[in-house]
């Protein structure tokens, strides 16, 4: 179904990470981890749902400059003014969350945490009766965003974690390297389901890992970019 609906909101997470509100045409049928594709001049362009509330909702998106390297649509759509309509087609895929009582570790990079960050929040809050963990991967502290909203979620949920992994930095209160070092043989032990988004390489290394610990890849569910 293709919509119109209108950024009403825009805030800087860092210096390149945008969280974006937009209010919706209609309401819509929605399954926590699914995507919305922009219809942008010439271009068609997917990203996840962060949060939907009704007629809203909100996406993080990462602005990546042309010079370096980045596409032209991350920067379209980071520039826009408030109360700018643009049309949507969606929600859509199949990355979602697996309903049942296993425990679930979840292992995320940057920008790709926001299916995972949708299914966490909506399941927590919807009391599926097992234990969330969550392992963010960023280079530095500046790099890091939504910590607070996570701190807050552990301290409203007894069965929700998360760990912070920083390879560039040294800081007493998050873990050095990262996130494939967190995966070990007792991983099996804690966990029966594993969810990764990121890109393809830190979704193979990981997965590789995971099976060189004798995890099942059956439960293993990913979404690369």
């Amino acid at each position: 179904m293709i919509q119109n609906f209108k950024l009403i909101n825009k805030r800087n997470l860092t210096t390149n990470i945008y969280e974006l509100d937009f209010e919706c045409e209609n309401n819509f049928a929605f399954k926590p981890g699914q995507f919305i594709t922009f219809l942008i001049p010439v271009w068609w362009r997917a990203y996840s749902i962060l949060e939907e509330n009704w007629k809203n909702i909100k996406l993080i998106i990462k602005k990546r400059e042309l010079d370096e390297g980045g596409r032209w649509w991350s920067k379209y759509l980071c520039e826009l003014e408030i109360w700018t309509s643009i049309r949507w087609v969606g929600p859509a895929w199949h990355f979602t969350l697996k309903e049942n009582e296993k425990n679930k570790l979840f292992l995320w990079t940057g920008t790709w945490f926001v299916p995972l960050y949708n299914q966490i929040t909506y399941w927590l809050k919807n009391k599926l009766n097992c234990n969330f963990k969550l392992i963010f991967w960023a280079r530095t502290k500046d790099d890091l965003f939504y910590i607070d909203e996570l701190s807050n979620l552990k301290k409203e949920y007894n069965n929700f974690d998360f760990e912070v992994y920083l390879s560039r930095e040294e800081i007493v209160w998050y873990k050095k390297w990262y996130i494939t070092d967190f995966l070990n043989y007792e991983t099996k032990n804690s966990f029966e389901e594993v969810y990764i988004c990121g890109t393809p390489s830190m979704i193979d290394s990981s997965i590789d890992i995971l099976i060189e610990k004798w995890f099942e890849k059956e439960n293993i569910f990913t979404e690369k970019y």
